[in-house]
């Protein structure tokens, strides 16, 4: 393991504050977490894999991706079994960390900026400064290209949230936002590592269990986010949660 904190840094000397760096090869099923942190972290996955468990679900991770934690975010993360990662990485706090505020954890990283980050670790010295110059590199080649561009999947995921009640049909979606419905599977998946109809059962869940504690009966809670039917609606959340939805309701 390789480390390097930054001290004395003061959190209004920039918008983007690197606060501590390092790498590690891992053993086989190394696992960190569950874990809640108060700045966010940033690991380059070098060689081999692993996995990032996160509110959003279970993403895998392999060599020239990064993946993103966010401050506040309940995680847990480990290496494969049979091919354990080496990662590097960087804490950070600061406003322009806002642009990882989405539900995207794992990203491709540039591979000049792999390179770039490695090169600065072995030095050990390295300045705050240069690390600092590095983050706002790697967030104008993550989010450059996007902001110029209009998101439609971020409308579609607006649009989910606010008609989750409702019949949600894959091919519908896709044609009122004007997406072939097999390109807009894979833009889906690439962008917020599931498919939509797996966001769509995670956004109905999440308001089910708000329901369901909130006091609402089973079967109401199953009309109100967008089941016609209690038995389907009860093998769904007991799948997503691994319990009943009449046990949450209890607790």
């Amino acid at each position: 393991m390789v480390s390097n904190v930054f001290c004395g840094r003061k959190e209004g000397y920039s918008e983007l504050v690197p606060l501590f760096v390092g790498g590690e090869q891992c053993e086989s099923g190394h696992t960190y977490g569950p874990y809640i942190r108060d700045y966010h972290l940033i690991h380059i996955c070098l060689s081999g894999c692993g996995e990032l468990e996160n509110q959003h679900g279970t993403h895998k991770v392999s060599a020239g991706e990064l993946f993103v934690i966010r401050k506040g975010e309940l995680t847990t993360y480990r290496a494969d079994l049979k091919d354990p990662w080496q990662y590097v990485w960087i804490a950070f706090r600061g406003k322009a960390a806002e642009a990882f505020s989405g539900e995207r954890s794992v990203y491709k990283c540039p591979p000049e900026l792999e390179s770039r980050f490695c090169r600065l670790l072995e030095r050990e010295e390295g300045a705050p400064e240069a690390y600092m110059a590095f983050l706002y590199d790697l967030i104008y080649h993550l989010f450059a290209e996007r902001s110029e561009k209009p998101d439609k999947l971020h409308d579609i995921r607006r649009y989910i949230r606010y008609n989750y009640m409702e019949s949600l049909e894959v091919s519908e979606l896709a044609a009122r936002f004007g997406f072939d419905r097999s390109h807009l599977y894979r833009l889906f998946k690439n962008d917020y590592g599931m498919g939509i109809k797996e966001y769509i059962t995670g956004v109905r869940m999440e308001r089910a269990k708000e329901f369901l504690l909130g006091g609402h009966s089973v079967c109401d809670t199953a009309f109100m986010v967008g089941y016609r039917d209690e038995f389907n609606f009860s093998k769904a959340f007991k799948k997503y949660y691994g319990k009943a939805p009449s046990y949450i309701k209890g607790e």
